[in-house]
Formats: C-alpha cells, structure tokens, sequence
C-alpha cells in the first residue's frame, strides 16, 4: 500500500507521533538539561522570585525523569492540538492529519539540544497562543479564546525572554481576523496579566515592582549577538534550512491555489506564514541555541502540509523523506561540525 500524506487519518498519525516521542525521549537521555549561564546579569539573582525560565531549568536538573514525561506529554499535546487545528477549519482541502506526525519529527532536531526542556515547554506555549489566536478566526465575538491567546503569549515570554519577536502573534492576529476594538483590548489584558501578577508578587515580598519586567528585558538582550546558524553543526544548519526552504515553497503553493480555500482556511494560514518570520527572528537572539528552533516548528507545522498535499504523491513522498532524513540526521549527527 502506497503512503499518501494527503488522506493519512488519525490513528496512523498518533502512532506515528507516540513513535517519534519514544525516539526523542529515548535519545535525550544523555543530553544536558540547563541553558548554558549569561554573564553579567546579577540583578537575577537579586530578585525575590526566580524568572520562570530558571526555575524550569532547576526542575529538569532535579527530576530528570518527570521532565523526560512531561516532555513527552508536552510534544503529544503540541501535536494533537496542531492537528485539531487542522481537522477544525479544513486547512488543506483534505481531511488529513499530517502535522501530528510532522511537528514530532520537527521536534528530533530540539531535544538533543541543551536547555531542551525549556524549548519544549516554550514551543506548547506558543503552540497554545496561536491555536486560541486562530480559534478567533470566525464571526461574533471571541473574548474568550483572544483573552487566553493573550495570556498563553505573554507566559511564552516568561519562559524564554529570547522569544520576543513572537509578540507580533497578539497584533497580527487582531488585524488578520479582523477583531473589534474590545477584544483587542481583552487580548491586550490577557498578555499584561502574567507579568502583572509576577510584578505584584515580587513587590509584596519585598523587591521593587518593575524588577521582573526589567529582568526579562535584560534576559531578552543578554548575552553576544553571535549567529545560532554560524556556530551550530553542519547537520542543524542543513536542518534548518531544509524546513525554511519548504516553507517558502509551501507558501508559494498556497498562494497559487488558495482560491481552493475556505475563507477560513485562507486567514489562518496567512497568519501561520506571517508568523514565520518573527518566529525564525528568535534565531538570531543573543545567546541562544539550536533548541529555540522549537518556536519556528510551530507555524511552520500548520503551513507545510501544503507543500505535501498540492504536489503529485511522487514528488510530495520526496520531499516528506528528505524532511525525515534531515530531521534523523539532526538528532543522531548533531555532533558533527567540520569547520
């Protein structure tokens, strides 16, 4: 029996996903947990409360096991709600479920790399922020799903300051689905709230307010301004740009045929490649590594199957396996690095 990624349905994509999460678990187990230190910032450690980022480093130094679990549950979930999103608004014309399996093979390029466990709780915070953000994608009001869009995004940054440029999430997607002042205005409250809240706790135990918000700046900008892609292994490099070509490329067929499209359907994926390039922008932070390419996987998952589905089975089979060995190439050669 011939694979055909437009029709693949549910159950043989969750087994393909429970695969892939057994693989990456499998092969971080030797990988070290924290983020390498950033030099000159002792104002974090003055503050009362850790940032959020630190504390989840300490967690997966302490209990390596849990953070092996809840990376696991982590990527089922990210995927699972991807693919939602997918079946939900009918983004490709076909009732497939492609980028289940896809964003599980996206994520064996992160997980061998240090500070893993913060990009994969980052990367279902992102994944959360833009599936609430679509889900206003329709017409009357959504003050639910904008205010929790809002509030997923802004808990991204907590996570990882590097993630900045993704706060162009919240503004495109009011401009995009159209949304009215008011629930601008909501989504706007959702995003302050996280950092509000953590500014009170720090005052009230004792510290300045503004302190945290000061420290995820500093955090954000820390460290050299160095290119991730220069200093990263010949495989990540070719990794990397395996997924932005067949992005580019995947764009490019949806503009052809996205008359085919549900208005829906159109508006949502415009908003994936939007987002693309602010999420590839976190690459090029200071201080950052090769496991922040979980932030780009995310809007990339939602776009490829495109390239996939509007290509001759032939063609669309080649490039899924070039996707598959790049991918494998990441998690077992990652060490490889000739220059």
């Amino acid at each position: 029996m011939r694979f055909d990624p437009a029709r693949l349905s549910l159950i043989p994509a969750f087994l393909l996903l429970v695969l892939l999460v057994v693989v990456a678990m499998c092969h971080t187990a030797g990988v070290a947990t924290p983020m390498p230190p950033v030099e000159g910032l002792p104002a974090i450690e003055e503050l009362p409360i850790a940032p959020l980022g630190m504390l989840i480093n300490r967690f997966g130094v302490a209990h390596p096991t849990w953070a092996h679990a809840l990376g696991a549950l982590m990527i089922i979930l990210s995927a699972m709600s991807l693919g939602r999103l997918t079946a939900r608004y009918k983004l490709y014309g076909s009732g497939t479920m492609l980028a289940i399996p896809l964003y599980a093979l996206s994520m064996l390029g992160v997980v061998i790399c240090d500070g893993w466990f913060q990009a994969l709780v980052a990367s279902t915070l992102a994944t959360l922020a833009i599936k609430n953000f679509c889900y206003a994608n329709r017409s009357g009001f959504c003050f639910d799903n904008i205010f929790r869009g809002g509030m997923y995004l802004s808990l991204l940054i907590l996570v990882e300051p590097k993630a900045l440029p993704l706060l162009m999430a919240y503004p495109i997607a009011v401009w995009q689905f159209r949304r009215t002042t008011r629930e601008s205005l909501v989504a706007l409250s959702g995003l302050l709230l996280p950092v509000a809240t953590l500014c009170y706790l720090n005052w009230a135990l004792g510290g300045t307010f503004t302190a945290p918000a000061t420290a995820l700046y500093r955090l954000a900008l820390a460290g050299e301004w160095t290119s991730t892609l220069i200093s990263a292994s010949l495989v990540e490099q070719l990794f990397v740009a395996t997924l932005l070509v067949l992005s580019l490329f995947a764009f490019s067929l949806f503009h052809i045929n996205s008359y085919t499209l549900s208005t829906r359907s159109r508006h949502t994926l415009l908003y994936a490649s939007k987002l693309i390039p602010f999420a590839a922008a976190t690459l090029l932070m200071p201080h950052i590594n090769m496991a922040h390419l979980a932030l780009l996987i995310v809007p990339t998952t939602l776009l490829l199957p495109v390239l996939f589905i509007r290509t001759r089975r032939p063609i669309a089979n080649t490039l899924l396996a070039v996707v598959v060995v790049a991918a494998f190439a990441a998690l077992f050669f990652s060490c490889y690095n000739p220059f």
